[in-house]
């Protein structure tokens, strides 16, 4: 029997023995390595997620407060995160209109913030 080990633990770095194609030298390094992997990963996306929960939660209080139009300095006083969006929409006429779910804005000429909920529009819109 081969004792010998030419392979190493991929969290550790210990010694692996026994199946050829085994990476980890026990189910606590297997665990803890996938476990880094997801934090490594999740990292990536929180803060977008953050932005977006943050942007539906200012905009939805607008919309709930039956507001249909905020100033957008106001918006960025409360935590606004303009880049952080779901969807975008160019209109025809070249308005862009911006997206959290089911919440939609754009922006008019004089600073303006148009808010609406998707599901609010009239059929023609």
């Amino acid at each position: 029997m081969n004792l010998k080990a030419s392979r190493f633990c991929l969290n550790c770095g210990l010694p692996v023995f026994g199946r050829a194609d085994k990476k980890y030298c026990d189910d606590h390094c297997r665990n803890d390595f996938h476990n880094s992997q997801a934090v490594t990963n999740s990292r990536l996306t929180r803060s977008a997620h953050r932005n977006l929960r943050r942007n539906y939660e200012i905009l939805s209080g607008v919309v709930e407060a039956g507001i249909s139009e905020i100033a957008k300095d106001e918006l960025l006083v409360y935590g606004f995160a303009s880049k952080s969006v779901t969807e975008l929409e160019l209109r025809e006429d070249g308005t862009m209109i911006y997206g959290i779910y089911d919440i939609h804005y754009f922006e008019k000429g004089n600073r303006m913030i148009e808010v609406y909920r998707k599901s609010d529009l009239p059929q023609y819109w």
